[in-house]
C-alpha cells in the first residue's frame, strides 16, 4: 500500500469513509455510522464496493492491494475502517 501524508487516525478514517459513502448514496453523513452495513443498510453491490474503493483511494491519496481485502472487510463501515487502519499501520 502506497500512502501520502493524509491523516490516517481511526477517527479521521471513519470520517473519510462515512463522507465518501454518504456522497455515493446521497445521504447525510450523520445518517451513517460505523455499524451501518454496506449490503443490508446501504444496498451496496459489488460494483458499488469497487467504486467505493476507488473513491477512497482518491480521498486518502493511496492505493490498496486488492489481495489483502476480504469480504468481511465490507460487512460494516466499521469493518472497512478497521481494514484501512491495519493497512496504514503495516
Amino acid at each position: 500500500m502506497e500512502t501520502s501524508n493524509v491523516s490516517t487516525s481511526t477517527p479521521q478514517l471513519t470520517s473519510t469513509v462515512i463522507g465518501t459513502v454518504a456522497r455515493m448514496v446521497s445521504r447525510e453523513p450523520r445518517s451513517i455510522s460505523p455499524e451501518t452495513r454496506f449490503l443490508d443498510d446501504l444496498n451496496f453491490d459489488s460494483t458499488m464496493v469497487l467504486e467505493l474503493l476507488m473513491n477512497l483511494e482518491t480521498d486518502l491519496d493511496t492505493e490498496f492491494d486488492p489481495e489483502t481485502l476480504e469480504p468481511s472487510d465490507f460487512d460494516t463501515v466499521g469493518s472497512l475502517v478497521a481494514y484501512l487502519t491495519r493497512q496504514f499501520e503495516a
